[in-house]
């Protein structure tokens, strides 16, 4: 005789944490990864749509303000009228916010230093989206085989970001199999910009969604299998068949028009552009000083003449109800400004701690150090980390040079001092140096050339010689050999 399994009801308690999608938070993600030029444009921006903001134009000299510890400024902004009492604008310290909150800093041009070079004439040639990819692939711990099957992916990708060709077109190219070839795929999918690899707009949409943990989401489902329905905007059919309301969609699209549809897009201005350091880096008594570029930025704070305003009871609702909007948006902005500068001290700091040696000597001593290295440190997630280095630049000793060019793979270097390991960039010096001391009539071929890296204990293949080689472009030992003949021609 079966029995029938007992079922019974019963009451289980679980903690878990799940990213809230706010605009707050996007509003932080979006600030950390635009440039200074970038941003300087969207704060001027922000001050033409908000009232609440002003910006700085005249020098202010600080105030004495004394926060009592474990006030929170914030909170009152944050929280909702009450219901029977007092408006929640009440209980703001509008002192905090108008006279002192986040301090402009402002300089008057005499104070500005005179040696510091001209930003204005620095010019960079943007890396393309292949580099950008190529960067980070050699930043990732991968086994040979995965990385060169990623690096054909990486090298089919179209200007939007896309694969070029399906998997069964590409094992044949790559000389894999279909497994290693979707191992490899999703390599190149977890990098930066996100969406980047994707097959289609259906995969490159839901490759952003999971990256803002999003797959349980009414934005994933109709993504995932209504697409159709919604580039047609249908979106009352779109209610229907996913047994959501029609608000819900509405929101649900709004998420989704945040999204990027061609990732690649973004890296395919090939034009000279000029660029402004976010960061100096300079040396004063035998430390290393960090210091933020703010020159040319607006410098905004809230408005004082709304200081009596927000707080006037004959103000009508619909007004009040503008004005806290405006207000909150305001706070937000000034905060999120803030903490990505704190954001962008606290990596730079980071880079000077572990590549002083470069700082004081050069590129010779560049160090490896990964994107996980630093934000293991910090303790903050490797995606951000890489939005803050990139696009980014710093005025250091050595040079102007874009903060991702501080991270770089390391090569082991068992024989070295303590056994460390050494910088691709280490290696490259070193392997130019002997191109450039080898005998012109008689040119060093890649495996020699990988013999004399071995006597200074630098093990590296006569593939990843020939590879090196090629990036630094450095033609081969037949291209580099000069001949001697009377004639001028070669026999």
């Amino acid at each position: 005789m079966n029995r029938r399994p007992f079922l019974r009801q019963s009451l289980d308690l679980r903690l878990t944490q799940r990213l809230a999608l706010t605009p707050s938070l996007l509003q932080k993600i979006e600030l950390l990864q635009l440039n200074k030029l970038e941003l300087q444009e969207m704060l001027n921006q922000e001050l033409i749509e908000n009232p609440i903001l002003e910006e700085v134009l005249e020098p202010e000299y600080p105030r004495e303000m004394q926060l009592a510890s474990g006030d929170d400024p914030f909170a009152a902004a944050q929280a909702e009228p009450k219901a029977d009492g007092p408006d929640s604008f009440d209980e703001i310290d509008f002192k905090y916010f108008f006279d002192e909150y986040l301090d402009t800093g402002y300089r008057s041009r005499e104070a500005e230093d005179p040696e510091r070079p001209g930003f204005e004439t620095f010019l960079s040639q943007p890396p393309s989206l292949e580099e950008h990819l190529n960067w980070q692939l050699g930043l990732m711990e991968l086994s040979p085989e995965v990385a060169r099957i990623a690096g054909e992916i990486i090298g089919n990708l179209n200007d939007d970001g896309y694969l070029s060709l399906g998997l069964e077109e590409l094992c044949p190219l790559a000389g894999c199999d279909a497994s290693k070839a979707e191992e490899a795929l999703q390599v190149v999918q977890e990098m930066d910009p996100v969406g980047v690899g994707a097959r289609d707009l259906r995969e490159c949409l839901l490759l952003q969604l999971a990256s803002l943990d999003m797959r349980d989401s009414l934005a994933w489902k109709i993504v995932g299998g209504h697409l159709g329905l919604l580039e047609g905007r249908k979106f009352k059919e779109i209610a229907t068949v996913t047994g959501s309301s029609f608000e819900d969609v509405l929101r649900a699209v709004e998420d989704i028009k945040r999204l990027i549809p061609k990732p690649g897009q973004k890296f395919n201005n090939q034009k000279t552009t000029y660029v402004q350091p976010e960061v100096t880096i300079a040396k004063v008594d035998d430390e290393f000083v960090i210091q933020l570029n703010d020159e040319g930025m607006p410098q905004l704070r809230l408005n004082m003449g709304y200081k009596d305003l927000l707080k006037n009871k004959e103000l009508s609702g619909e007004s009040k109800d503008f004005l806290r909007e405006k207000f909150r948006s305001a706070v937000d902005l000034l905060r999120s400004v803030s903490q990505r500068k704190q954001t962008i001290v606290k990596v730079c700091t980071c880079i000077v701690n572990r590549q002083r040696e470069f700082l004081e000597n050069g590129p010779s001593c560049l160090r490896p150090m990964l994107i996980k290295d630093v934000a293991g440190e910090l303790g903050m997630h490797s995606s951000t980390i890489s939005r803050v280095v990139t696009g980014k630049y710093v005025d250091t000793p050595q040079g102007v040079m874009e903060l991702r060019k501080f991270f770089t793979m390391g090569v082991e270097s068992p024989g070295g001092p303590d056994g460390d390991s050494m910088s691709i960039v280490q290696v490259k010096l070193k392997l130019k140096t002997l191109i450039e001391e080898e005998n012109k009539k008689k040119p060093l071929s890649d495996n020699e050339l990988g013999k004399l890296l071995r006597r200074d204990n630098i093990f590296i293949t006569r593939r990843t010689v020939a590879k090196y080689r090629e990036q630094m472009q450095i033609p081969g030992s037949r291209e580099r050999k000069e001949w001697d003949i009377p004639s001028g021609k070669k026999p």
